[in-house]
């Protein structure tokens, strides 16, 4: 906790756009946010059915570290938290057409 949103690069129900992550770390390196990588080997996110829908979407997980996750009660720090929707907002930001466009080019 307290280094920063988590993108996750592989959870057990997806494996996320490479690009669309590499797009993501980018934003994050240029606006100073820090970030960290991880792994979710077992469980799954929404990204994993909405990866899949119709021809398939980029997908990626950015999330919030927290600890006692899917209890009564979940602990998180706060600067994750902002620093994960400042890191949002700058990836919508940079967001266009072509950019999105790009993720899906072979």
């Amino acid at each position: 906790l307290g280094k920063g949103p988590s993108i996750v690069t592989y959870d057990a129900s997806m494996i996320p756009n490479q690009r669309l992550k590499e797009f993501v770390i980018s934003v994050a390196e240029e606006a100073k946010i820090p970030y960290q990588l991880s792994l979710v080997p077992r469980g799954g996110t929404d990204a994993g059915r909405f990866h899949l829908y119709r021809t398939g979407r980029p997908s990626i997980v950015i999330g919030v570290p927290t600890r006692h996750i899917h209890s009564h009660v979940s602990v998180c720090c706060v600067s994750d938290l902002e620093n994960a929707v400042r890191l949002l907002v700058e990836v919508v930001k940079r967001l266009d057409a072509d950019t999105v466009r790009g993720f899906t080019e072979i």
